[in-house]
């Protein structure tokens, strides 16, 4: 947990049986009453390990240290909430979609706001691949799920990076809709690059397996 965010509050617990959504505990947390807070903390307990993999993830195509990475995307992950434990109205002001996609959002342009700092460019998409292979993709769905984690992450990083993004908002259960509120795409550029981010990652994986 985010030492920063986490101190802010000691835990206190919401007065429901069952649990509430994300934007229920948003309307909330704005309330300012005694349960504000215990709902600001479910938040980020609930929300901030989703987010800190999505972090280290995109910004494994800016920063190759594995160590500097998690530090990087840590110190982002704590920044993002502070800025809404401050102002938690800006998810009403700017929000568009879900209380996580909006956080998805503000962590995407985190990274690409880093990158751009450190003036590394960030992969494009590639679709030769796609063109040339003529893969199942339900077999590629397949393949993902009996795939280890940490196999399954060091194969994503070979994707582009806007490849990579929207394979993994998609398995973070974000809709076409979502994933291109989030990434400022529309939604046939984000269908064409899920397409081609399964077909490369058919063959690493594959490629993968026959070498162990």
């Amino acid at each position: 947990m985010i030492k920063a965010a986490a101190a802010w509050f000691l835990k206190p617990k919401l007065q429901q049986n069952e649990p509430l959504s994300d934007e229920q505990l948003v309307h909330q947390a704005l309330k300012g009453d005694a349960q504000s807070k215990a709902a600001k903390h479910a938040l980020v307990s609930r929300l901030s390990d989703d987010l800190l993999y999505f972090l280290q993830a995109q910004l494994g195509s800016v920063i190759d240290d594995t160590h500097t990475r998690r530090q990087l995307a840590l110190d982002m992950l704590q920044e993002i909430w502070l800025m809404w434990l401050s102002h938690p109205q800006r998810y009403q002001d700017q929000g568009h979609g879900s209380f996580k996609a909006w956080l998805f959002r503000v962590a995407r342009n985190r990274v690409i706001d880093y990158a751009r700092r450190v003036k590394v460019t960030l992969d494009i998409d590639t679709d030769e691949i796609a063109i040339t292979l003529n893969i199942d993709h339900q077999q590629v769905d397949r393949l993902i799920a009996d795939t280890e984690l940490a196999q399954l992450s060091a194969a994503m990083q070979q994707l582009p990076f806007h490849q990579k993004e929207a394979l993994m908002l998609q398995l973070e259960g974000f809709s076409l809709g979502e994933i291109a509120t989030i990434t400022h795409t529309a939604k046939e550029s984000v269908k064409t690059r899920l397409r081609y981010a399964r077909d490369k990652l058919a063959i690493v994986l594959k490629a993968g397996a026959k070498n162990d």
